[in-house]
């Protein structure tokens, strides 16, 4: 029996946060990351709770939170006994939070404790989808961590643009690129299904017509509102489909020569899409859907191609990790390592090729040289 499921409850619009106001309970842990506390970023969740509301902020997540960074935040997580956890931030506080939950649940298992904590997240970055999926990736040493449990998944979400205006140019490029790559991934995932494939063209379509404009004036309301639609929806859509090996191969090579999640996912896709035979007619519909050149399935996959290289030139990303400034030394040493990676990831089930290591060596060469 197939499942698709809509949560958590999403609230969005310029007074989202007022949702804050009416919570009743007495302990809140906020997980967040220093710049969050820097920019005075929290003062939008704080100055929102009530007055008698006890917080603890959790601030020391950093880019591609490492395991050692849970284990610190469950510690707290564990002496605080908050009533609700609200994750502040982009992918990784998200994905940070919901590995503290997910290790606290699996302590109270262990301890016969039957304890549920709200969950609120709010993302300030329009990329990772996290604040609606019941996935976290954590890193330990050089290897990326995929986690997927239900009870990860939020009670509610809160979008709200006022938090994106003062992003960077790249922040935009690479979070923007990564939900490119998670609604269409999720749209040729062989275990997409119409629900999830509707969220997935929708968030598509809004890419297209959005991000390059968000990207070069991050102030423009529609814009930045449209692009952060995107990437909820691709990120309901990839929860009930999964995804392919382009983030499979990102977890790895981000991991490994410390490159941005979504700069690695950009980097990667076209040569993804070209490998990825077994989706032709779907690359052809989403070519269809926006209105390119698409008179045969060949020509409709090459139309997506082109689409996306011309967005990453408008973007300023790199065209290979060679151009990128990964050592190709380094990068041949680690390529056993990476294949295993890869073939271990969870997304890699559902890619719509299954590869051999040939076709997958061949692949990460063409990634690294561009060619």
């Amino acid at each position: 029996m197939k499942e698709f499921r809509l949560q958590p409850k999403i609230l969005f619009g310029e007074d989202s946060l007022d949702y804050l106001k009416t919570l009743e309970y007495k302990k809140v842990m906020i997980v967040t990351d220093e710049v969050m506390t820097q920019l005075k970023l929290t003062d939008f969740i704080t100055n929102n709770l009530s007055s008698s509301t006890e917080v603890k902020i959790f601030n020391k997540v950093e880019p591609n939170p490492s395991m050692q960074t849970i284990e610190n935040g469950l510690k707290d997580f564990i002496d605080f006994e908050p009533q609700c956890v609200i994750a502040l931030g982009g992918g990784s506080p998200i994905d940070a939070c919901k590995a503290i939950l997910y290790f606290s649940y699996e302590l109270y298992k262990k301890l016969k404790v039957n304890k549920k904590v709200f969950f609120i997240a709010v993302p300030t970055t329009s990329g990772t989808g996290s604040e609606v999926t019941s996935y976290s990736v954590v890193t330990k040493g050089e290897h990326k961590i995929a986690l997927a449990d239900e009870k990860m998944l939020p009670d509610v979400a809160l979008l709200n643009t006022a938090f994106l205006s003062g992003l960077p140019a790249k922040v935009v490029a690479d979070t923007g690129m990564d939900v490119l790559t998670h609604s269409i991934e999720a749209y040729v995932s062989t275990n997409a299904n119409p629900f999830s494939s509707s969220f997935a063209m929708k968030s598509i379509k809004l890419i297209f017509e959005n991000l390059v404009a968000h990207y070069n004036d991050r102030k423009i309301q529609g814009p930045k509102e449209n692009v952060q639609f995107a990437s909820c929806l691709a990120g309901i859509a990839f929860d009930n489909s999964s995804l392919g090996i382009n983030h499979s191969i990102a977890h790895t090579v981000g991991a490994k020569f410390h490159i941005a999640h979504g700069r690695a996912n950009a980097i990667i896709m076209p040569y993804v899409i070209e490998v990825n035979t077994e989706a032709n007619r779907k690359y052809f519909e989403i070519s269809r859907e926006l209105g390119l050149p698409s008179d045969t399935i060949e020509e409709g996959k090459y139309s997506l191609l082109s689409f996306v290289r011309i967005l990453k030139e408008k973007l300023a990303v790199e065209k290979s990790l060679k151009d990128y400034g990964v050592d190709f030394e380094a990068f041949k040493r680690e390529i056993p390592s990476m294949l295993e990676d890869i073939k271990k990831d969870i997304c890699t089930q559902y890619n719509p090729n299954k590869l051999t290591d040939e076709e997958y060596v061949r692949l990460l060469l063409k990634i690294y040289f561009g060619e």
